[in-house]
């Protein structure tokens, strides 16, 4: 790769195609972006270093930049941030007349796009019908600088990296992903005449070059829940320069326009006691208590979708999709296409830790049984930066494993969300079995087994019957908004109407995200059927 005085290593290495896990957005907070420096100068983070020949040393390429004419950098696998193919463009809405055609508007077609923190999804349609005629997916390219929400807020504290983070998405995610469903359709995008975006409140504003900043202080409020409509041109998208973008309204500054889609899309009542749980990077939670809606966030992470994980993935050919446990310690796998083994995503990751609790490979803790480890020949123990860590050998040939520490990060993951759940229905002063419906949202949850969700603490002991699957709302959503039939005018009411809760300005939070750290939870009355079979 070509150096740049005072250009950071992370970013060279993304210009040369070999984006890295910048977990921490570039803060220097996290070892997602270690790389091998050889001979040669450099600055790191203010000081500088000189490694002699033959000699190496490993640092964050955050914080690094070259300071010679040439230098030899190793990138470990590990730093790689994987960006392959990915699914989340599927939705299984069971709402009736979901899309409204209009005659006037023949020949003329629309973009429907949801704008996660991690994955990007829309599909190309014909205004006067509703027929879909193309759908694509892929990362948000914003994950090349952070991939976490906190992060990306962090960043808009600089002009510089505002533009940075709205050109990754409309520049490098979203209009590629355009040009893609113009090719597979065969049809011109100077026919597109309407663009909807739906999406968390942070995704809105950097899609629309808004900074997130106030976000991401008290009182949490963003620059406006409502957005203007854009002429395409005028944010950046380039190829579409018939079409006018509008962006689905947000309820406060962490619940966004992707959870008002999947209200419209769940069709909530106002004879029950619902939830709505979309489980993604960032875990929106709606209570619905027969007809007040509440509503609230909590900072899941990225281990869902595989990141973070010592041999995490998102969905793609080869990657494990589904993993059980044996009693006599042997696993079974299934991957993506029936290919070799490449990676695990995360719905693999529950099911292992679910089947591996119920054999007792794995401890309410999430430790491992070493013994039984070491007998079955999968016991591995790797040293990283000094620290020993347990690993269990999942295939071979290539050796895919799941650390202990990986294991730690799902828990964390499914801590906040089961956490925030337990919180929405307490200050209600309801009762976990008082639920009558349950929706799950989100490309993750279509791809959930829930009984292992369940198993580990991640959702609901209640029973299976009661949930409802929606796929990707937020997609769905924009999809009905491109039609006619007031849908606009209705996701803009049901927007108004659910109050915030702030998880972090509660008492009750905090004591239930430690209890949900435990397998499946360390208050044996939330989860009494699983605690049976254990």
């Amino acid at each position: 790769m070509k150096n740049r005085s005072g250009v950071f290593l992370s970013e060279l290495a993304a210009e040369a195609g070999f984006p890295l896990n910048m977990q921490c957005g570039g803060q220097g907070a996290c070892k997602g972006c270690f790389v091998e420096l050889g001979a040669g100068r450099y600055r790191i983070s203010e000081k500088e270093i000189t490694v002699a020949h033959g000699q190496t040393l490993e640092a964050r390429a955050c914080k690094t930049t070259v300071l010679c004419d040439s230098a030899r950098i190793k990138i470990p696998k590990r730093s790689l941030l994987k960006i392959g193919a990915c699914s989340s463009a599927d939705f299984y809405a069971t709402r009736k007349n979901l899309f409204h055609g209009s005659e006037t508007r023949a020949g003329e077609l629309g973009i429907a796009v949801d704008i996660g923190t991690t994955t990007v999804a829309a599909i190309l349609v014909e205004l006067s019908t509703g027929r879909i005629l193309a759908r694509e997916s892929a990362y948000n390219r914003q994950i090349e600088l952070a991939d976490n929400i906190a992060s990306r807020i962090a960043l808009c504290c600089e002009d510089t990296n505002l533009k940075k983070l709205q050109r990754l998405i409309v520049s490098e995610t979203l209009i590629p992903m355009f040009g893609k469903l113009a090719a597979q359709s065969s049809q011109s995008l100077n026919r597109v005449t309407k663009i909807v975006f739906s999406g968390n409140t942070v995704m809105s504003h950097l899609a629309l070059g808004l900074s997130a900043l106030s976000i991401g202080t008290i009182p949490f409020e963003p620059l406006t829940k409502v957005f203007s409509e854009h002429a395409a041109p005028e944010i950046g998208l380039t190829n579409c320069q018939n079409a006018r973008v509008r962006t689905v309204p947000a309820i406060a500054g962490y619940v966004g326009g992707d959870i008002v889609s999947d209200l419209y899309i769940a069709e909530l009542s106002n004879d029950r006691l619902e939830l709505i749980v979309d489980i993604g990077t960032n875990g929106e939670i709606v209570l619905n208590d027969h007809g007040k809606l509440i509503a609230t966030a909590t900072a899941a992470g990225p281990a869902f979708e595989g990141a973070g994980l010592l041999h995490g993935c998102r969905a793609d050919t080869g990657v494990i999709e589904k993993i059980v446990c044996q009693p006599d310690d042997s696993i079974e796998v299934e991957t993506i296409g029936g290919t070799p083994a490449t990676g695990l995503c995360g719905s693999a990751a529950v099911d292992f830790i679910a089947s591996a609790l119920q054999t007792g490979l794995l401890n309410s803790m999430g430790r491992f049984d070493l013994d039984r480890l070491r007998a079955a020949g999968r016991l591995v123990q790797l040293d990283c930066h000094g620290m020993n860590v347990n690993a269990c050998r999942i295939t071979d040939a290539p050796d895919i494993l799941i650390t202990e520490f990986d294991v730690s990060q799902i828990l964390k993951a499914k801590a906040a969300v089961y956490a925030g759940i337990r919180t929405l229905i307490e200050r209600s002063g309801h009762r976990m079995s008082d639920v009558e419906r349950l929706v799950l949202a989100g490309g993750f949850a279509a791809h959930l087994r829930i009984q292992n969700a369940i198993t580990i603490g991640l959702l609901p002991e209640i029973p299976l019957e009661k949930y409802d699957v929606i796929g990707n709302g937020s997609l769905a959503g924009a999809y009905a908004a491109l039609g006619a039939g007031g849908v606009w005018e209705e996701l803009h009411r049901i927007a108004k109407l659910p109050g915030a809760c702030h998880l972090a300005e509660t008492n009750e939070f905090e004591n239930r995200f430690i209890d949900a750290l435990a397998l499946p939870n360390l208050d044996p009355d939330e989860f009494p059927k699983t605690m049976e079979q254990l």
